[in-house]
């Protein structure tokens, strides 16, 4: 077998698209660890069963926002994965405390998944949390997790844009051009998936954070390993904390975007501001009062399909990266990946689902007659009713009683869990999370007349005045 590293994406390539700062960044890091390739391979050597040799592949390296990452190839063709912890990247992100607690959350979360599950992960062979004298590699060395490889490809290798089935308003099963395989493929992937979300739906926890790890390898719960928050009790504590997050990414979003200066900047912070004040007032009434005290459920936290490996029939065979993992409120819980969810259409309010969209059939080649969701969203919805329904499910519902598909289609699970990614990746957007969270809270007034109201309560009309008609696209204000 070949190393899986030669699918991996190009190096001099992906690092001529990163800004120069955190290039240098993986750079520097790969000339750090170059002398010490022969002592991480004797390591390695060391711990396999048979003691097999095995080198290190230097020069296709990949790499995330935390950690580069080599394949140590054995004798035997089998490899094995090594994760550095890079370097902060300033003086809140990937911090030594934050990088800690995203080691140890992965090694706990890999822990609980295979002892419970039967979802297929990567083995957990050495890690160590920190830099220390006690570094098996070395006082010197870096943090590092060691663990077992997984090959496979992804469900756009199989070609199928799963993206564009999940973001399209009016895409159907005909955008897979009328190929039954791949039809059969997706209706695997989606399969699998909402197998997978079962499965984790059963592993609960009384408090919502992230998964620590003691030497005993008792699992318990924690600060949340992004920034060290919580861990909560209720879910109301942990929506309004996210609120505030929200809040203020809105406020510093932005800010060093010269190019924007003097044009609008202005606006479009308090553009951001709105958006994020619809976020609060959509999601807190939608708690369960029921659910608010748990027991809360495991989620994986970064699941897309570059970190889902199939075969070629669509079967997951793999899921990686759970630094991300955590317990979270059913709400949130409620949609596994935004790729198999979708916006709501300009023209609805609600997301009631029709008698059809939950019916027995397996088949992913008819749609739904609710037009509300994109066609993956249905496709998914009626995968994961018919998982929850099969008689061999050991099923762990939220003490409100709802079941996963009909979290997974609810409001709740639109704004907490769907929306709620797109806050942080698209820094609060106006025109696409804020008006679908305009739609969910369903006011009956205009989008852009709801936005002045909101400048003049919080004093900042002003802004808008002196903005031109042409920059803002707004009615004019009220006086």
């Amino acid at each position: 077998m070949p190393p899986i590293s030669d699918i991996w994406p190009d190096v001099t390539a992906s690092l001529e698209i990163m800004e120069p700062e955190y290039a240098s960044r993986v750079t520097s890091m790969v000339e750090q660890l170059r002398p010490h390739h022969r002592a991480i391979e004797s390591y390695a050597s060391s711990l396999h069963p048979r003691r097999l040799p095995c080198r290190l592949i230097a020069d296709h390296y990949t790499w995330g926002q935390s950690f580069l990452v080599y394949e140590l190839y054995f004798s035997d063709e089998s490899s094995w994965i090594i994760r550095f912890g890079m370097d902060p990247m300033d003086v809140y992100f990937n911090t030594a405390a934050q990088l800690e607690r995203k080691i140890l959350n992965e090694v706990a979360a890999l822990h609980l998944v295979r002892q419970r599950t039967s979802i297929p992960v990567p083995e957990i062979i050495s890690y160590h949390a920190h830099p220390s004298p006690s570094n098996p590699l070395g006082a010197n060395f870096p943090a590092f997790v060691l663990m077992t490889a997984i090959t496979g490809m992804t469900i756009e290798d199989c070609g199928i844009a799963i993206h564009e089935l999940s973001s399209g308003y009016e895409q159907t099963l005909e955008s897979l051009g009328g190929d039954e395989r791949k039809h059969t493929i997706l209706q695997n992937y989606l399969h699998d998936i909402a197998d997978i979300h079962v499965q984790l739906s059963r592993i609960t926890f009384d408090h919502i954070g992230s998964f620590t790890i003691d030497a005993l390898g008792v699992v318990s719960i924690g600060p949340g390993a992004d920034f060290g928050l919580g861990p909560f009790s209720s879910a109301k504590e942990y929506f309004s904390i996210q609120a505030e997050a929200y809040e203020q990414l809105a406020s510093a979003a932005g800010l060093d975007d010269a190019e924007q200066e003097g044009r609008g900047a202005n606006v479009a912070q308090l553009k951001r501001q709105f958006v994020a004040s619809l976020w609060r007032k959509a999601m807190m009434p939608l708690v369960d009062e029921r659910d608010d005290k748990g027991p809360f459920p495991m989620r994986h936290g970064d699941l897309h399909s570059d970190n889902i490996l199939v075969d070629k029939n669509g079967h997951i065979v793999g899921v990686l990266d759970w630094d991300c993992a955590g317990t979270v409120p059913w709400e949130a819980f409620a949609v596994p990946t935004f790729e198999v969810s979708g916006h709501f259409t300009e023209s609805d309010a609600s997301s009631t689902f029709s008698s059809d969209s939950v019916s027995s059939t397996s088949s992913i080649s008819s749609t739904s007659s609710a037009p509300t969701r994109s066609v993956v969203h249905h496709a998914f919805h009626r995968e994961l009713a018919a998982a929850e329904s099969r008689r061999s499910a050991v099923l762990v519902k939220p003490p409100s009683g709802r079941s996963l598909a009909a979290l997974h289609d609810s409001d709740a699970g639109h704004v907490g869990a769907y929306l709620a990614y797109w806050m942080y990746s698209l820094a609060c957007d106006y025109d696409e999370t804020g008006r679908a969270l305009h739609r969910i809270l369903g006011s009956g007034d205009d989008m852009d007349e709801a936005f002045q109201k909101f400048a003049r309560e919080v004093g900042a009309s002003e802004v808008l005045e002196k903005q031109p008609s042409s920059e803002l696209q707004l009615q004019p204000i009220e006086t």
